[in-house]
């Protein structure tokens, strides 16, 4: 049997630190939080007690060193092989040692329950893989008798906040904004709050606050808004604009959900200033939503002919609201404010920016300018090319048909049949003198 003697240094009466104090008390000095501490909320920052004697035991690594007193017996004085040793080993015993750390992990590992997750849909899924933020959370509970069947809710927020008070000091507690509506014009939102580590708690508080929170809101044709609003609250602003049907939802995530719950289809919202704060986002987007004007009260409210002009009926006016209960003005009496454009009215005199698109890195090197000088005399042929084939004159596109067709013109034009168009430069025709 091997030897360690000459490679290890001995020495006796060896007191410090670590021998003076116990295991728990070595522990306590990493893990141990004053009170003032514990109410900063430290506690959670401090590492926990690890077993360090389940994977490091004296005397149990691969080479199977024997420490007398330890892991072997107390061997003489006059014993010649010294006072350590190696112990040799079989094949199957290093095998052994070498996966008792795995063992281990895999005994930990097993005693665990493991949470089966239903896997969901990628169009159910939230806004950031599993968590419920942006899930279809289903029906908030019955209230008062009132069942809210064929509602749909979702949390478009879960955040920790905290309240500094004198006697417990920093308390947090946790925040979820929910959303629910029937898709139909009725929808409703709140905040909901439970102690810290309760999201569920939160969620289900902020559903039923919601429930009991029910607005209606007039939809366009049961898909869009009425008309173009200018809505804030605190650092956030929000342009909406009405879109034509198929257009979809273009707007912020958060209010992609809401837009959901309350059952508008086609809309396109501009959020600028604060996107983070989701709860002054809601905030803005709901007033501006409630504070929209159905036809019938614009024109009772002006008493004048509500007109659409539409790109479908290729922009001809459409009377789609009369006022009824108000006397209709003339040109008269109509006033100065009955003349501002709806869109300053509603909009507040604000419109959102529009950035211009960056323009590409070689728009002003010579080569690209000079390429576009080239295609300059040609920038009309395509509006041309389209103009004579829709309307008969050129039966193909080929230089053969555009050479004969001028030569027909010419000669219109030379017998007079068809006059010579002056356009631009050309204010008179004068004919060539016989010499």
């Amino acid at each position: 049997m091997a030897t360690l003697l000459t490679l290890i240094q001995t020495r006796g009466n060896t007191v410090n630190f670590f021998m003076r104090r116990s295991g728990p008390e070595l522990w306590k000095t990493l893990t141990s939080v004053s009170k003032s501490g514990q109410k900063k909320g430290r506690r959670n920052t401090r590492q926990p007690v690890r077993p360090l004697n389940r994977f490091y035991r004296i005397g149990s690594s691969p080479m199977k060193v024997e420490f007398p007193g330890l892991n072997a017996p107390m061997r003489y004085k006059d014993d010649t092989e010294g006072l350590m040793a190696i112990a040799e080993q079989t094949e199957d015993e290093i095998r052994t040692s070498m996966g008792a750390t795995r063992t281990i992990l895999e005994e930990k590992d097993t005693g665990k329950k493991k949470r089966n997750r239903e896997k969901l849909h990628p169009m159910e899924r939230g806004f950031s893989g599993t968590q419920l933020v942006g899930q279809k959370l289903g029906a908030p509970p019955p209230l008062d008798g009132v069942d809210f069947d064929d509602f749909e809710t979702y949390c478009l927020e879960v955040k920790r906040t905290s309240n500094m008070t004198n006697v417990f000091g920093r308390v947090h507690t946790m925040s979820a904004l929910v959303v629910t509506g029937n898709g139909r014009g009725l929808a409703g939102y709140a905040v909901g709050k439970a102690p810290i580590h309760r999201t569920t708690t939160a969620i289900i508080n902020g559903m039923g606050m919601a429930s009991r929170k029910i607005f209606h809101v007039e939809l366009h044709e049961g898909r869009t808004i009425y008309q173009d609003f200018y809505a804030e609250c605190r650092n956030t602003r929000v342009f909406a604009q009405r879109r034509p049907r198929g257009f979809g939802l273009t707007c912020h995530p958060r209010l992609i959900k809401i837009c959901e719950a309350i059952g508008i289809k086609d809309i396109y919202v501009k959020v600028e200033g604060s996107t983070k704060n989701y709860l002054a986002l809601t905030h803005a987007f709901v007033t501006g939503l409630l504070n929209q004007e159905t036809h019938q009260q614009l024109a009772e409210r002006k008493g004048l002919h509500v007109v659409e002009m539409s790109p479908s009926r290729h922009f001809l006016p459409q009377i789609v609201a009369s006022p009824i209960s108000t006397e209709l003005k003339t040109e008269e009496t109509l006033e100065a404010l009955d003349r501002l454009n709806l869109d300053d009215f509603y909009g507040e005199g604000r419109y959102p920016l529009r950035k211009p698109k960056a323009l590409p890195f070689f728009s002003n090197l010579e080569g690209h300018l000079d390429a576009r000088w080239r295609k300059h005399p040609f920038r009309n042929q395509e509006s041309t090319m389209i103009r004579l084939i829709a309307d008969n004159m050129v039966p193909r596109w080929t230089r053969d048909a555009r050479t004969a067709w001028a030569e027909q013109r010419n000669e219109r034009m030379t017998a007079g049949v068809e006059p010579i168009p002056l356009g631009i430069g050309l204010s008179h025709v004068v004919p060539k003198k016989d010499d």
